[in-house]
């Protein structure tokens, strides 16, 4: 077996086990006991109330994969919430970060139907390096946040499709950084949802968070309660790598005024 199938049954559970474990888990008053006394009850009340699929990025985008996600939420009677984290710092280092100040907009050739995509940068990168996502304004001056939040309304959405939650004060009563508020965030996935997310494994800055952050969760997690978190990959692991989960459609662009094209 290869590392990355030891990984894989580590870290993920198969969709409809994670089904099934989430209705028994809910109903197993002495695992959810532990969990909420573990977490000082600080358990959002939708996850108490609905049977919810988690999405967890700083800022909210209808790209790809977050449209994958709502989809694939909806067709297993999931409730959709996307955790935010707008107290969070951008860097442009970060490949889904760095995607929310330049959008990569998929286009169509009418003459052979492959796509190309167009780069569009909507933030001034030096301007806002390590700024709070929830300070960071457009080129137009327009809070980055609002804007992506905007790009939903393209889309044919009803109100109650999904849930877009700021988490942001739950994640600073946890800790405010990744390594403090981890094994918080995943405790919440053992019984109160299922977290859906691809832990790449990659020699740079991602694979290293998944190994020094990730799986030492995982491991805590497991010795607190004896069951590992509900996580489910959004992507096929075999294209998890693969740039197109950060891409948006065309008619997003009708939203952005004056854009500067990077082609």
């Amino acid at each position: 077996m290869s590392d990355r199938n030891i990984f894989n049954q580590i870290v993920y559970t198969p969709l409809s086990e994670a089904l099934r474990l989430l209705d028994e888990r809910k109903k197993n008053k002495e695992l959810t006991a532990k969990v909420e006394k573990l977490l000082k009850g600080d358990i959002p009340e939708f996850l108490k109330k609905k049977n919810c699929a988690i999405l967890f990025r700083q800022v909210a985008t209808p790209n790809y994969e977050t449209r994958r996600f709502i989809s694939l939420a909806k067709e297993n009677d999931l409730h959709p919430v996307i955790f935010e984290y707008h107290d969070d710092k951008f860097t442009s280092n970060n490949e889904f970060k760095h995607s929310l100040g330049q959008l990569h907009i998929q286009k169509k050739n009418r003459k052979n139907s492959n796509f190309s995509v167009e780069k569009i940068t909507i933030i001034d990168f030096n301007l806002h390096n390590g700024k709070k996502f929830k300070d960071i304004k457009t080129l137009w001056l327009e809070p980055l946040v609002d804007f992506h939040k905007k790009l939903f309304s393209v889309h044919d959405y009803g109100v109650n499709d999904f849930y877009l939650y700021n988490a942001s004060d739950w994640f600073k009563k946890n800790g405010g950084k990744a390594i403090d508020y981890y094994v918080n965030l995943l405790l919440l996935f053992t019984c109160f949802g299922i977290l859906f997310e691809n832990f790449l494994t990659s020699k740079n800055s991602e694979g290293e968070f998944t190994k020094g952050i990730v799986l030492p969760a995982i491991e805590k997690v497991i010795n607190l309660v004896g069951v590992k978190p509900l996580i489910i990959p959004i992507e096929p692991l075999d294209l998890e790598t693969d740039i197109f989960w950060v891409h948006h459609l065309l008619k997003v662009k009708e939203l952005i005024p004056n854009y500067k094209n990077d082609r």
